[in-house]
């Protein structure tokens, strides 16, 4: 059993950041609970849920995992979505290339479509403002950072509405930066 345990914290190290969708399809299934030991470096730790055992597998909160591993762990109900990212990693955000075709709007999030990956925005206009049309095609390698207390990476499920910060517009007019 703490093979199967020590293979779950395998996959998790291998991957820095990791997105689990859940199908939205439910079933009832009989777990067996109880008597589910979990040790971190061989000392014996209690979880507000407990691990059960399920067709010969064991399952151990998520939440619980992450964290133990150093990760930070995001849930997004709207989507069904876990987010598990590495806090340590930061993601480069190339500045705006307007040389290139690249153009810099401001504006607040009013608006996300998760499942197409688009963002409504209202536009924070002035002399130098470039107005473009909503929605906004956000790429699927999109950069965002977050710049409070200490700047951070999130993920687009991660995104918010109400958010207002900068966003960097590829020659194809697609979303490639956002810095909230």
């Amino acid at each position: 059993m703490s093979r199967k345990i020590a293979v779950i914290v395998a996959i998790l190290l291998a991957f820095t950041g990791l997105t689990i969708s859940a199908a939205g399809l439910f079933e009832s299934i009989e777990v067996y609970r109880g008597n589910v030991k979990v040790f971190i470096d061989s000392r014996q730790v209690e979880l507000e849920e407990q691990p059960f055992i399920y067709n010969g597998r064991v399952y151990v909160p998520i939440r619980f995992v992450s964290t133990a591993l150093g990760r930070e762990v995001d849930w997004n109900p709207e989507i069904r979505t876990v987010m598990i990212n590495n806090p340590d990693i930061k993601l480069p955000l190339a500045e705006c290339r307007p040389d290139e075709g690249e153009i810099f709007i401001y504006g607040e999030i009013v608006h996300i479509n998760y499942e197409n990956y688009t963002i409504t925005i209202q536009q924070h206009m002035d002399d130098n403002s470039i107005q473009v049309k909503n929605p906004l095609q956000v790429s699927r390698n999109v950069v965002i950072v977050i710049q409070e207390n200490a700047a951070k990476n999130i993920h687009f499920y991660q995104l918010k509405s109400k958010c207002t910060g900068g966003f960097i517009l590829d020659s194809d007019g697609m979303v490639r930066g956002i810095i909230i």
